[in-house]
């Protein structure tokens, strides 16, 4: 039985050895191969230095252990030859060991976060302020290969084929692929759909095509800021009028320089007073087709403040625009100002544009808007009170 025993752990320690040799050859294969990969001189940097070392670490061993051994002063030498030796050793390896220590070091530091792929234009850019269009088209085509979903990609190959290649089909087509792209933002739509109504007017003076690519925004985007300013221009957009007016238009001619002119004397002309009610007739008819546009509804409500005097109708037109449904915060903010306005100059009611500062306040608290609103209010007073206060001084 004990010699049972024996014969185990014999084994067991024979298994044991043999587990650490083969822990050591790995871990210093593993090593030599690392290094190899990671050393900036090659391998063949590499290769030379280890034979180096070996070269060192063998004279130390011939020489410098036998004189340790000796004692006495051959004591005193093997001990100088263990620290020239190290020394030796540090040199070769010098620059492994600081990039060693260093990463361990800045690897509690270093954001490992992988960069993100992203395509490059700059060549593409190179070649279309050079004037190679089919170059410039090929390398973001290329780009696109690798990168088919990049929405700026596809937007400067569309624009190089319509401003600079005169092929405004392929364009279009290639808006039509960008708009299938899933990860598209509201704001990407719109820019999109509204760039190639602007190609339609410019290039092909297709109005008919340009309002069909704005109304695809609404349809789009429907409740969206996007499909609202939509809205607005197509309550203004171009007719095929407003294009053959823009056609006919006849180039101004310079008269002729006239000699002492400042020493004519002309009589004063009076500027020509426009005519309010054809005005306000126009808006109105702008109103009836599209009652959305807030250009015109907003011109009317100027015009009955300042020119008609017509401050209540003024007032409400501006009110009709900030109690809309889904009007935008900053459209809102402005027409809120613009009325408080009005009823401190116009009207000589502070109180009242106070208290239509004080509705930004209710409608926005905490934001940007709400604080300047509140040093408005600080400031509004009725104009006659501001004049009065003028005089004084």
């Amino acid at each position: 039985m004990p010699g049972t025993l024996a014969r185990l752990s014999r084994i067991v320690e024979t298994a044991l050895n043999v587990l650490e040799w083969l822990v050591g050859i790995a871990s210093f294969g593993w090593f030599i191969w690392w290094r190899l990969q990671e050393d900036e001189a090659g391998p063949w940097g590499f290769v030379i230095k280890a034979l180096a070392s070996l070269v060192i670490l063998y004279l130390y061993i011939r020489f410098g252990m036998g004189w340790f051994r000796e004692g006495g002063f051959a004591a005193v030498m093997g001990l100088g030859m263990g620290m020239a030796s190290a020394l030796a050793l540090g040199v070769v390896w010098r620059d492994d060991l600081i990039g060693i220590v260093g990463n361990f070091i800045g690897g509690f530091y270093e954001d490992k976060t992988p960069l993100e792929p992203k395509p490059y234009y700059a060549h593409a850019e190179a070649k279309r302020m050079a004037g190679d269009f089919p170059g410039a088209v090929a390398a973001v085509r290329a780009e696109l290969e690798k990168f088919p979903h990049d929405f700026d990609g596809h937007m400067r190959l569309a624009a190089l084929l319509a401003e600079h290649t005169e092929d405004l089909p392929g364009a279009v087509a290639v808006i039509e692929d960008t708009l299938r792209i899933r990860s598209l933002t509201p704001g990407q739509i719109a820019y999109a759909l509204n760039t190639v109504a602007d190609w339609h007017l410019k290039f092909a003076r297709d109005t008919e095509s340009a309002r069909l690519a704005v109304e695809r925004i609404t349809t789009l985007l429907a409740g969206t800021d996007a499909a609202l300013h939509a809205q607005q221009r197509l309550a203004n957009f171009t007719t095929p009028e407003m294009l053959a007016r823009e056609e006919e238009r006849q180039p101004i001619v310079i008269p002729e320089f006239e000699r002492k002119l400042g020493l004519k004397r002309r009589k004063p002309v009076a500027p020509d007073k426009p005519d309010i009610n054809a005005a306000e007739r126009r808006l109105r008819e702008r109103l009836t087709r599209n009652p959305n546009d807030w250009v015109a509804r907003e011109e009317l409500a100027r015009l009955y403040v300042e020119e008609f005097e017509f401050h209540d109708r003024g007032l409400q037109e501006l009110e009709l625009l900030i109690s809309a449904p889904g009007q935008p915060q900053r459209e809102v903010v402005r027409w809120l100002h613009q009325k408080a306005s009005w009823q401190a100059k116009f009207c000589n009611d502070a109180l009242a544009g106070k208290a239509t500062l004080d509705r930004i306040q209710k409608l926005y608290p905490n934001s940007a808007a709400a604080e300047r609103a509140a040093v408005a209010i600080h400031h509004l007073q009725p104009v006659r009170g501001a004049e009065n206060k003028k005089a004084e001084e």
